[in-house]
Formats: C-alpha cells, structure tokens, sequence
C-alpha cells in the first residue's frame, strides 16, 4: 500500500471511532436534561431543603422518626410545578423511597440517623451542590445512554486520574423515562452496580 492509502484508511478509522463516543440527538437531550437538572438544582437548593419530610418523635426531634406524609405530598406538588426535569415517574419513585425509610424508622426506631436522609438525596453525596455539580459534568467524564423503548439510563463515568486505566473508572446512573413526548428523570442519582 501507499502512503495516501494508509494516510486515509487511518482517517477513516479516527472519524468512525470519534462517532462511536458522541451522542446522538435523543441521547444528547436526555443529557442536556440531567445538566440542566443540576443547574436548575444549584440555584434552588433552599428550595429543595425546606420540605420537612421527617420529623423524630423523640426528645427534641430525636429518633423515632416518621415520615410527614401532608409535607411529602406538597413537596411532590412542588416537583410538579417547579422542576420541569422530572415526572410522574420521578414522583412514584420517590414515594418509594419515602416509604422504605418510614418502614426502617419503624424497623430501627433507636438509629440516631434518619435512613434515606443522611445524604443529599438528589445527588447522592454528602458534598456541596457546587462540588457535585462539577464532579457529574466534568469535561474529564464520560457520557454513555442507552435507550430502550421509553426508558433511558444515563451513566456517567468519572474522569481518570494520571495512571488509572479504564477499570478504574467509577459510574453513576440516572434513570430517565418518555413523559408525553419528554425525557424526564424517573429517579435520583446512585452509584452504578457493575458487577
């Protein structure tokens, strides 16, 4: 072979494995939706944060811990009118959740931790909304969608560090669902299970 060939069978192979990491259109959107989910999160934090979905009904606000029903309903109402990112899907997942944590209250009534509630819920660290925000939309991760009918899973996986290899890399998922036409979040933030 000639040099031309070879120069353009390796031109070939660079732009066909560069369109094997971009999104498509659908995948970038449902991309473009968890970011602007962050961002719309970041500057709505006290939103967030003052439902009081839990109270204790020990010495002052103290285990055992129940969940507020009445107050969880007009936090779902929020979610409804105000973040335009998550669905009903998004809801009934979080109703789950609320109801596991009110049966390990029941279960656990002595733990001093709130179970469900020791962590930022949205994000799923114990970090800021500004550290977790750049840690899920660093340059330095990667971005993989897989789509299948009207569900979505976006996982992210962290930026490698000098020396680490592709097993190195830590994932994160974001359940997405089709509402009327729109992917929306159908859930939180939460490590991937890769085994």
């Amino acid at each position: 072979m000639n040099m031309k060939k070879i120069f353009a069978c390796f031109l070939l192979i660079l732009f066909s494995l560069r369109g094997f990491t971009q999104l498509n259109a659908e995948q970038a959107a449902i991309k473009k939706t968890f970011f602007d989910f962050l961002s719309y999160y970041k500057k709505n934090e006290v939103a967030f944060n003052t439902f009081k979905l839990y109270r204790g009904t020990g010495t002052e606000n103290g285990p055992p811990y129940r969940i507020q029903w009445k107050e969880a309903e007009k936090y779902f109402a929020f979610l409804r009118k105000q973040v335009p990112y998550v669905g009903e899907a998004y809801i009934k997942a979080e109703k789950q959740h609320f109801k596991n944590a009110d049966s390990l209250f029941r279960l656990y009534p002595e733990d001093e931790i709130p179970a469900g509630f020791d962590y930022d819920r949205w994000g799923g660290g114990q970090e800021s909304v500004q550290y977790m925000y750049k840690w899920y939309t660093s340059p330095k991760n990667k971005y993989l969608v897989i789509i299948a009918g009207n569900t979505a899973v976006l996982k992210i996986g962290s930026g490698l560090w000098e020396g680490a290899s592709e097993n190195d890399r830590s994932w994160n998922i974001v359940p997405f669902v089709k509402e009327k036409g729109t992917w929306k979040m159908a859930d939180n933030i939460y490590p991937a299970n890769e085994e």
